[in-house]
């Protein structure tokens, strides 16, 4: 049976870090093993302290101090031993039933890494017209610089092979693109699947700013040069 390590990185999301945990288990993997790795970036918010209940079912993980969603990421990978890993939020943007979706890919041998596409379903193409055109770009940058033809590069949903972490260096947001980019150049086969997105406002806990766009995209170039 294949198996499937579930990354959720976690700051200050008290509100939705229950309900998360509840979709995730509920979702019918279809014959995957599953383990979930749950990593606390130093939240504040009282989230560490209702994740305690869970230290008997699922593997959580508590940081001692903020580094960013790209370090709790690698920090979580460095426990995971599924064959394959999932970055999942610990919001409720992405719905966790999308994951089989993922999961049927891999299983069909089409493609070595499975990325959710919020741009694949008209109907999912929610949030502002500058965050979405700031996505828009970068997945266009990144397709020109390492002949990919994505559609959303910077999505939370992303399957890989456990051994491709090795790949993933700390950081903040822009450790996902960063990613990409080496996957890329590793030869990696890349495929999506349209998923579901329900994004979320900023007083509402959304964390990603226009100046981490910004310096993604100055990170994603400078990264390019030190390659070629």
């Amino acid at each position: 049976m294949a198996s499937v390590s579930i990354v959720i990185p976690c700051y200050n999301e008290a509100r939705t870090i229950d309900e998360l945990l509840a979709r995730v288990r509920a979702t019918n993997m279809r014959g995957w093993d599953t383990e979930i790795i749950v990593v606390d970036d130093a939240s504040h918010d009282g989230t560490p302290d209702l994740l305690q209940k869970y230290e008997d079912t699922m593997h959580i993980i508590y940081l001692d101090k903020n580094g960013g969603k790209g370090t709790a990421v690698r920090r979580g990978m460095k426990e995971a031993t599924g064959d394959y890993v999932l970055i999942q939020d610990a919001d409720l943007e992405y719905d966790p039933a999308d994951i089989p979706n993922l999961l049927t890919v891999v299983e069909n041998g089409t493609a070595d890494v499975v990325y959710g596409s919020r741009t694949l379903d008209p109907q999912t193409r929610h949030g502002g017209l500058i965050p979405r055109l700031g996505v828009w770009f970068i997945t266009k940058l990144i397709n020109a610089l390492y002949d990919l033809s994505l559609t959303d590069v910077w999505t939370c949903y992303k399957l890989f092979p456990r051994e491709a972490s090795s790949d993933f260096i700390a950081g903040h947001f822009e450790s996902e693109l960063l990613f990409t980019a080496a996957l890329a150049r590793r030869g990696y086969k890349f495929a999506e699947v349209p998923i579901s997105y329900a994004p979320r406002a900023l007083t509402e806990g959304k964390k990603i700013r226009y100046r981490d766009g910004l310096y993604a995209i100055a990170v994603i170039c400078v990264d390019w040069l030190h390659h070629i």
